[in-house]
């Protein structure tokens, strides 16, 4: 067994790594459990939370106890605790289905088989007549021969006729790749696995799958052929998809396509091309492989945890399929460990880079630019050394070779190996400047620049694979990477800036010397280039593995700790145990006062088949735990709503702030809620009734309101897809519906979203102790992030109604910090987060560090409910379309649901927030002596100034600080063009209807709050 971890240092990454030993030893039965008493670190305590309870409340929850038929143990004794969590209240029937250790189904091509959509093309043309020729054999049905034969004919008309396809091929022939095509597909005839090994530019990634088609269409072997193509991103499949596609003279489409999420051009169903992501292609496996010649598996080298989980079920299904092709690519592979995984299968390597690219380190650019670091700020220093480093040999930049002078040593001493130095970028850049860079050969992206411009680039790690731009010179390299790294035993997202790889390097390095000698600097010293790993660490060993194991289960390919085991690096065992037991139902509750809450959700049964439960979570593209929140929402008819936070979810935050804290027109989106999530939901609602307006609306709106219009699209289509897969899983439309909510009073749907938030952020739950304090699991202490609502400013303090808030993650930079955070009520959290309760008989205790005092009987009623509402999950899943009619019984717990879900119900009150802060942008700025005085040509306070700070109408006139455009005026939130309609907040003129509330345009429309000229007229407020 090994143990691989990390850690914000070494020595914290070795502890994670000895405690992975010691639980993979366990797990074997290799070593007992510890049973003496454990010395553990205590976080700060909290005192008990008083929680009014109403005897209404306490009576409806009796009567829905006993329909439960249920019993709430008793206190013992005040000295001891008492366990209230309930059991499992619904079994399933054993599967006769045997669950063996599965492979994925593959055939070849058929006549009438669609690979791309999965289905027969049953009334489609190509059933009857194949693409043009035959089209005078109406009624007859295509043969493979027919097929071929046409596809043949077409290619060769097209090479033979279109003077434009001829030059193409010509430039195409000029690429490295074009001298080993007779190799590459021989070697591939002649066995099942190739694995093909191409420098940088060679070509690999557009010609093989050309060379595979064109070989089987010009063979008469069309009807034979489809090949699909991975990518490691959505930005490559699209642009080598539209590539491939202009090198064979048409459109995407036809003989090539693409798919990603969200998008998609399919090409034909026959002899065709499909360039996908990773996950896409994970997710047409639960149809199988069926149709498909070859698989072509490119940029393999970057390990992402799809990739090898992809790579495992090729595997298997080689060994069970020899007739299959599969193809791996990547121009800086592992050769060695890919080829003895895939039973010694042959090497190509293609050699390709014409242009040597010439590497500088981090003293080669010191010493060549003469470069010297500006001194460092004291506090800032201070605090590098307090938080130095475990490892004494971490400052390469200490260590310079003699070959340098004196100057070059001081001055590379002093720059930090934790910070990239963006002044020796700018001094790079100009001595490259110097180097003159003939002018035809400077060129934007994708389009020439004007003379005398150098085109700089800035790319994220994106360009090491996906993007080539052909005349790139230069390549100034950080040498370092951003990664996701997941903590599963406190549930923290670590977002580190690490050393790469000298894999990633070299692929850094490749962007450049494609049509002249390159040049490459690397920002880093020689010595620490040495100490590079040459792979970067498999995210698979870094990542929490619960969403792989369910894609196991959906596609029956055995136990899963039997497949990882096959992975080509596998993951440690307790990380497989810990996914197993985030999802795995327990057949009978397991002794002791301790009983996991995720057991009883059942994603499999005894058997290891999945549930109905398991199935649809399965096949939803997001978090399980996020899945279960969506049918909840479905179940209370909220699920629109659920599944907006679910995808905004998978992106970041709409709101553009530069990294600042959220400015006051973000937050006026939360109304009185205290909540990330309401304010994301009101900003999509308010975006997606704007856009009906147009896209000049649309644009407007997002400019106004500083959002991220891209953003709010990508969330559309990504909640439109998982709306589908609910529908398409059996759960009703109306379940479904968009619903508005108001956020700055009661609404009793919004009070459920929230109640639903708090069982799907569970347990990333915290308390609020003062300013942007919070203890979060345990005690442990951490910051409201600043990206946050309830983030406050400087230094001011806030009084939250409620102290307890769930949050979407915690991420640790230079301090541990929760983002997405809401505000939630004590019953809420009684209702869903926990996992572990106990009673005394006077306080009750949530996973051993919420103390609420509550009645028992009480906080027994609410964990009978959730056993309810567990059990009602698990019923809707079998039978999504129950959710239409409830019987009375269902329907008193879910208005029980309700009815605890308001803030009200728990004696907290929401502060009603109609006044609205900041909203709208800053007025210009005017000159302060211009217009005759400072609000106004000698207007008075709200009277008709001419230019001044107040504008045309002074203060709150019609153009002034509140006028047309100005701070609630024609732009703002209730001037002509309100937040919600053409004129205000939400309707045609004002803040509720056609023209509102407070005169001719609304409530703070054209006539303004006091009339046509009056306090707030002509246009503001």
């Amino acid at each position: 067994i090994t143990g691989r971890e990390h850690g914000s240092n070494k020595k914290l990454a070795a502890q994670s790594c000895a405690l992975s030993v010691v639980r993979q030893l366990y797990h074997l039965g290799v070593i007992e459990a510890y049973s003496g008493v454990t010395k553990k670190k205590e976080g700060e305590a909290l005192e008990a939370f008083e929680v009014n309870v109403s005897a209404d409340l306490q009576q409806q929850l009796v009567s829905v106890v006993q329909e439960l038929g249920v019993s709430i143990p008793p206190p013992v004794d005040p000295s001891a605790s008492v366990s209230l969590v309930q059991g499992k209240m619904v079994t399933f029937e054993p599967s006769q289905r045997q669950s063996g250790a599965g492979v994925v189904p593959w055939s070849p091509p058929q006549v009438n088989w669609n690979p791309w959509t999965s289905c027969n093309i049953d009334e489609g043309p190509l059933a009857f007549v194949s693409l043009n020729v035959l089209s005078f054999w109406p009624q007859q049905k295509c043969t493979p021969e027919q097929i071929s034969k046409e596809l043949h004919e077409e290619l060769m008309c097209q090479l033979d006729h279109d003077e434009s396809l001829q030059k193409i091929l010509v430039e195409r022939d000029q690429l490295p790749v074009k001298q080993f095509e007779e190799e590459i597909l021989s070697t591939i005839d002649t066995n099942s696995v190739v694995l093909i090994r191409g420098a940088t530019g060679c070509g690999k990634t557009t010609q093989v799958p050309q060379f595979i088609l064109d070989r089987f269409i010009k063979g008469g072997r069309a009807s034979d052929c489809n090949i699909v193509v991975t990518q490691p991103r959505r930005i490559s499949a699209v642009s080598v998809a539209e590539r491939v596609a202009y090198e064979r003279g048409e459109d995407p489409g036809k003989s090539c396509g693409y798919s990603v999420r969200f998008e998609s051009v399919l090409p034909r169903p026959h002899a065709s091309i499909l360039f996908c992501t990773v996950g896409v292609l994970l997710r047409k496996l639960e149809a199988g492989i069926r149709g498909i010649s070859h698989v072509i598996v490119d940029e393999i080298h970057e390990r992402d945890i799809n990739t090898d989980f992809l790579i495992v079920v090729l595997r298997d299904v080689v060994q069970a399929y020899p007739e299959v092709r599969i193809v791996l690519m990547s121009a800086t592979i592992d050769t060695t460990m890919f080829r003895e995984y895939f039973f010694n299968c042959p090497i190509i390597e293609v050699f390709g880079r014409t242009f040597p690219v010439q590497e500088y380190f981090l003293e080669d650019c010191i010493q060549m630019t003469n470069f010297v670091p500006p001194p460092i700020d004291r506090k800032r220093r201070d605090k590098e050394e307090e938080g130095g480093d475990d490892d004494v040999c971490t400052n390469c930049n200490l260590i310079c070779g003699a070959d340098y002078t004196a100057a070059t040593t001081h001055s590379m001493a002093l720059i930090s190996e934790k910070e990239t130095s963006f002044e020796l970028v700018e001094a790079l850049l100009k001595y490259i400047e110097t180097l003159q860079i003939p002018r035809e050969e400077q060129r934007r992206v994708f389009e020439p620049v004007p003379d005398n411009v150098t085109k700089v680039i800035l790319s994220t790690n994106l360009a090491e694979t996906s993007i080539t731009i052909n005349d790139v010179v230069y390549v100034i390299d950080s040498c370092k990477q951003k990664v996701k790294l997941f903590t599963s035993h406190n549930n923290m997202t670590n977002y580190a800036t690490v050393w790469a790889s000298k894999t990633n390097l070299e692929q850094r390095k490749g962007r450049a010397g494609r049509v002249r000698p390159g040049f490459c600097f690397h920002l880093c010293s020689r010595a620490r280039f040495e100490r590079l790993e040459s792979h970067m660490t498999p995210e698979i060993f870094r990542t929490p593995l619960h969403e792989v194991a369910l894609s196991i289960k959906l596609l029956r390919l055995g136990s899963i700790g039997h497949f990882l085991s096959k992975a080509i690096e596998p993951p440690p065992l307790d990380a497989v145990i810990e996914a197993e037991h985030t999802l795995k139902g327990m057949a009978t509750p397991p002794p002791g006062p301790l009983l996991m809450f995720l057991s009883s959700w059942m994603l499999w049964t005894a058997t290891t088949e999945l549930t109905p439960l398991g199935r649809i979570l399965a096949r939803l593209p997001i978090e399980p735990r996020l899945g279960k929140m969506m049918i909840l929402g479905c179940i209370f008819h909220v699920g629109d709503a659920m599944c907006t936070i679910s995808a905004a979810s998978c992106f970041p935050e709409p709101f553009i702030n530069e990294g600042k804290r959220l400015s006051f027109v973000h937050r006026n989106f939360t109304g009185s809620r205290f909540s990330d999530h309401v304010a994301l939901l009101s900003v999509f609602q308010a975006w997606d009734d704007i856009r009906m307006n147009g896209e000049e609306a649309e644009s407007s709106f997002c400019e106004h309101k500083r959002l991220n219009m891209s953003t709010l699209r990508m969330t559309w289509e990504a909640k439109v897809q998982l709306k589908e897969i609910l529908v398409n899983s059996g759960f009703p439309e109306e379940s479904l519906m968009t619903q508005m909510f108001t956020t700055v009073g009661p609404d009793n749907n919004l009070d459920v979203v929230v109640s639903l938030l708090t069982f799907g952020s569970y347990p990333n739950v915290c308390f609020h102790k003062e300013k942007r304090k919070i203890l979060t699991t345990e005690g442990r202490a951490a910051l409201i992030h600043k990206s946050s609502v309830n983030c406050p400013f400087g230094s001011q303090d806030l009084t939250f109604p409620s102290p307890f808030f769930v949050f979407s993650e915690k991420i640790r930079t230079r301090a541990i910090s929760a983002k997405g955070m809401t505000l939630v009520t004590p019953l809420q959290l009684l209702l869903f987060a926990w996992k572990k309760m106990t009673s005394n008989g006077d306080v009750v205790e949530l996973d051993d560090w919420i103390k609420l005092r509550v009645p028992h009987e009480v906080a027994g009623g609410l964990a009978a409910l959730r056993a309810g509402l567990e059990a009602l999950v698990v019923e809707v899943a079998q039978e999504p379309e129950n959710i239409r009619q409830m019987d009375q019984k269902k329907q008193r717990m879910l208005n029980l649901v309700r009815h605890v879900s308001k803030a009200t119900t728990a004696g907290i009150t929401l502060v009603t927030n109609t006044s609205r802060m900041g909203d709208g942008p800053r007025p210009p700025k005017m000159g302060r002596f211009e217009g005759g005085g400072y609000r106004g040509r000698g207007g008075p306070f709200q009277g008709g100034g001419g230019g001044g700070y107040g504008g045309g109408g002074g203060y709150r006139g019609g153009g002034g600080y509140g006028g047309g455009g100005g701070y609630r005026g024609g732009g703002g939130y209730g001037g002509r063009r309100g937040y919600r309609g053409s004129g205000g907040y939400r309707g045609g003129g004002g803040y509720g209807g056609g023209r509102g509330n407070g005169g001719g345009g609304g409530y703070g429309g054209g006539g303004g709050y006091g009339g046509g000229g009056g306090n707030g007229g002509g246009g503001g407020y």
